[in-house]
C-alpha cells in the first residue's frame, strides 16, 4: 500500500495560470486542503480496503472537517487547512494522523 500526502489549493485568478510543466510565478490561492491518498495495487487487498473505507467514512462523517473521495485504486482523505493556525503545526499533525491511519490500514488489509 502506498500513501501520498500533500496540500492542494484552488487558484483564485485562473487567467494568469497556465496548465503546463514549466515553472511559474506563484499565484493567489484559496481553499487549501491537506490530502492523503491511499493506493493499493493488489485486487484482493483493494477489495478489503474499499470495505474498510466505508467504515472509516461512517466514523469521520460526524466530523465535518474530513471528506473522503473514492478512487479506482483506493481513496483520498481531504481536510481543510485552518488559515488562523500555524501551517507547519497543522502539517505535522496531518503527517501523524495519516501515518496512524496507514498503520491501521496495514493491519486490516495487510502489508
Amino acid at each position: 500500500m502506498e500513501l501520498f500526502i500533500s496540500m492542494q489549493a484552488e487558484i483564485l485568478n485562473k487567467g494568469i495560470y497556465f496548465e503546463c510543466t514549466a515553472m511559474q510565478m506563484p499565484t493567489a490561492r484559496t481553499g487549501e486542503q491537506f490530502v492523503a491518498e491511499f493506493r493499493e495495487g493488489d485486487k484482493d487487498k483493494l477489495d478489503l480496503l474499499k470495505r474498510y473505507v466505508e467504515i472509516l467514512d461512517n466514523k469521520l462523517s460526524d466530523d465535518n472537517q474530513f471528506h473522503i473521495e473514492h478512487t479506482n485504486y483506493g481513496f483520498k482523505v481531504l481536510k481543510p487547512v485552518d488559515p488562523d493556525k500555524d501551517y507547519m503545526e497543522l502539517w505535522e499533525e496531518w503527517v501523524v494522523f495519516t501515518q496512524r491511519l496507514l498503520d491501521e490500514l496495514k493491519q486490516v488489509v495487510g502489508e
